[in-house]
């Protein structure tokens, strides 16, 4: 969540032109309340506590000035506390802007299995693949199948995903969605979220995912 928040803050300076030495990154430090871990034991028996309350805790006590939230937990979390949006981008027609950890979500198999058991990621490939062509023809069930995965109300999924999140739900390996990839690569190595470099290009695997492709052909 600490490598997410920071792409998102960093990028809306970069969007908004400001230097980013220019404004000061708090860590927030998780407290003893009710909104601090979304992993603990939730009220009234709900599965999970809401996503973002440390944020909107510290948003609202003054420690901070501004906070980074994503997808439909933060959407609700802005809504809930009458929030002000600075710098918005989930939309931007650049993935290179666009991405951050979940946006897109990268679907990625053990090395192993690659290698040992290329049918089984052909299949999963295909799986996904007749998913989202589902998803394509059937909007308004998609975004319920949306809304029960989040825990949140179709309005909240409209509002973070946009009325096309139907259409949005495929794969692809189009090289410029690599490359956004590779940008998100480079900031987790520029802030020290990972310890070594490697190749993009390299690393995506595109035997499966061809195979498929020539199967489906």
């Amino acid at each position: 969540m600490r490598a997410t928040a920071i792409k998102g803050l960093v990028t809306a300076l970069e969007l908004e032109a400001v230097d980013r030495t220019s404004v000061e990154l708090v860590d927030l430090v998780h407290e003893d309340t009710v909104l601090s871990d979304q992993e603990g034991p939730s009220l009234f028996g709900l599965p999970r506590r809401l996503a973002f309350g440390d944020e909107c805790a510290a948003l609202l006590r003054g420690k901070v000035d501004a906070v980074f939230v994503k997808g439909t937990a933060g959407v609700a979390a802005a809504n809930l506390i009458g929030a002000i949006a600075v710098s918005k981008f989930g939309f931007h027609p650049d993935p290179a802007v666009r991405i951050n950890s979940g946006s897109p979500r990268i679907l990625t198999v053990d090395d192993r299995l690659a290698e040992e058991r290329p049918d089984l990621v052909r299949r999963l490939i295909g799986i996904i693949v007749q998913a989202g062509d589902w998803a394509a023809g059937h909007p308004e069930e998609t975004r319920r199948f949306i809304a029960r995965e989040s825990h949140a109300s179709e309005e909240a999924v409209l509002a973070a995903n946009g009325a096309d999140v139907h259409r949005n739900l495929g794969l692809s390996l189009r090289p410029d969605l690599l490359d956004a990839v590779r940008r998100f690569k480079d900031f987790l190595l520029e802030w020290d979220f990972i310890e070594r470099d490697f190749d993009v290009g390299a690393w995506a695997d595109h035997r499966a995912w061809e195979a498929s492709e020539r199967r489906v052909a």
